[in-house]
């Protein structure tokens, strides 16, 4: 049996051998406990010490889609992740919006999954987002904007990518700083107008000021305010037209490898890498080289 490669992880078959047993002697127990079990016996844990149950119930999936392991029927409560979208579906007002007051728009921090809004974040970018899953990984903030009542667009920020040449010589720091400062950097993993807004400049309005705010709420969340934004875009689907128009800057391609474990895979279509620098001197606070928390 070959290696399986998924969540920029190479699972060996040992590996893969040892998640099938765990699955089987522990069926009785629900998928939850089998990913908290899994994550112990293959030490999966994020840089603050935590497991990556997220990522392990995602991976468990598609094992078992692939047949590689065999999970229990999903409870209720395990229905959401198992499928890896809403239990519903948006059902608000979709009446076409060509035009509104930009002043009257309303960024609105999510405070975290039991928040009424984040059932509607979810139904939303699951729906509308072409990547068509709404979950996001590690440390995030999501966003929705609502115009009075009805909301109208959707951000999610996320921990920086692992290493992106282009990226990383743009900055020009060494590996050793990367892993040390790398969390002063975050991504705009989501961002979605929904389809019946049309309204002229409003996406780069939106980045320019959710930019912002995810900064102050960065810090205020996880004790240190990012230094760099950086984003990815589908060159297939979009031109960064409006990243441009909020004063990004276009750093090239990436090359399409994912981090997997130690080294890097080619697993991914390549994209347009767009940064936005949020602080003075954020190359030298990157590199260490003045306070950047």
């Amino acid at each position: 049996m070959a290696a399986f490669v998924a969540r920029g992880r190479i699972f060996t078959e040992r590996q893969v051998g040892i998640i099938r047993q765990i699955a089987e002697r522990y069926a009785s127990e629900g998928r939850t406990k089998i990913s908290l079990r899994v994550c112990r016996a293959l030490n999966w844990k994020r840089e603050n010490g935590l497991l990556k149950e997220t990522a392990c119930r995602e991976v468990l999936t598609k094992m078992a889609r692939c047949r590689l392991v065999k999970l229990p029927p999903s409870t209720r409560g395990e229905a959401l992740w198992s499928r890896g979208e809403p239990q519903s579906r948006f059902t608000g007002d979709q009446t076409p919006i060509h035009e509104l007051a930009f002043e009257m728009l309303r960024i609105e921090r999510i405070s975290d999954k039991n928040d009424p809004n984040s059932v509607i974040w979810s139904q939303l970018v699951t729906e509308y987002h072409y990547l068509g899953q709404s979950r996001l990984v590690g440390r995030q903030i999501r966003y929705i904007v609502w115009i009075k009542d009805r909301p109208i667009a959707c951000f999610g920020w996320t921990d920086s990518a692992w290493a992106i040449r282009a990226r990383d010589q743009w900055i020009g720091w060494n590996s050793k700083q990367l892993a040390k400062r790398r969390h002063l950097i975050i991504n705009n993993a989501r961002f979605l107008i929904l389809p019946w807004v049309s309204v002229p400049n409003l996406a780069s309005f939106l980045i320019a000021a959710c930019a912002t705010t995810v900064v102050k709420d960065w810090e205020k969340k996880y004790g240190h305010a990012p230094v760099l934004l950086e984003t990815f875009v589908d060159p297939a689907r979009f031109k960064g037209v409006c990243y441009r128009a909020a004063n990004w800057i276009e750093l090239g391609r990436t090359s399409g490898y994912a981090k997997v474990g130690g080294s890097h895979h080619n697993s991914q279509q390549p994209k347009l890498l767009f940064v936005r620098a949020v602080a003075r001197g954020f190359r030298q606070v990157l590199k260490g080289a003045r306070n950047g928390g």
